[in-house]
């Protein structure tokens, strides 16, 4: 499977943005990543596919040289955090990721379902089972809470948590000012239709309406964006 960017066809490919990205993403998680490695995180519970994870991997690879925190806000059983913890651990990184997620079952239809009143165990069970226990900061606490005592730089921000459009907003009205000039906002479930439309209508008024952001990268269900002022 491969990275390729979600744009009109008929643009040819140096006007796409992230063609070029996208080809420095295969050809880092070629390089470093080995086909079991591949499956083992790609196999792991959740909503995240495998081009999206090995974007993430992408920019927390690439980060680690870079001042600021990586921040995620909604981590589930772990996933995507696995997969960013990974480009640490083949970063050679002493940095931990922030994993903001209160770990509640809220048994709402529109979020993840699963049978457990906490997906906390499973989460923590899945890093150190994918190597990476050491490489994350585990903060059970909503994204609000979590946000009223941070007061450090962000280079790296991936925002999955509620997918309701008032929640989407809250979550970047209070976490994207802390986001460095150049650093990095990726947002998942970011498809124009369906039961998650809410992430796409937040996106499209706070991010690409603010001419604050540079586009870097589109998927089919994941966006990524440079803040650029």
């Amino acid at each position: 499977m491969k990275i390729k960017p979600v744009y009109p066809k008929y643009l040819p490919s140096f006007l796409r943005p992230g063609w070029k990205l996208s080809k420095k993403i295969n050809a880092l998680i070629s390089s470093l990543l080995n086909e079991k490695q591949i499956q083992q995180l790609d196999n792991l519970e959740g909503q995240l596919h495998f081009r999206e994870g090995a974007t993430l991997f992408y920019f927390a690879y690439t980060s680690s040289k870079i001042s600021g925190r990586i921040v995620e806000i909604g981590s589930y059983k772990g996933k995507s955090t696995c997969w960013m913890g990974k480009a640490l651990q083949f970063a050679n990184s002493n940095e931990k990721i922030i994993a903001i997620d209160p770990h509640i079952n809220t048994h709402d239809p529109r979020v993840p379902v699963y049978k457990e009143e906490s997906s906390f165990e499973d989460f923590k069970n899945n890093l150190k089972n994918c190597g990476v226990l050491g490489y994350v900061e585990p903060i059970k606490k909503t994204s609000i809470d979590a946000a009223k005592n941070w007061n450090q730089p962000i280079k790296l921000l991936f925002i999955d948590g509620s997918h309701l459009y008032d929640d989407v907003m809250l979550d970047l009205k209070i976490w994207e000012p802390r986001v460095n000039i150049g650093g990095v906002i990726v947002m998942h479930d970011t498809k124009s239709t369906g039961p998650n439309v809410g992430a796409h209508l937040a996106m499209v008024d706070y991010v690409r309406k603010s001419g604050r952001f540079k586009n870097l990268l589109l998927l089919r269900n994941m966006s990524c964006f440079k803040k650029i002022k």
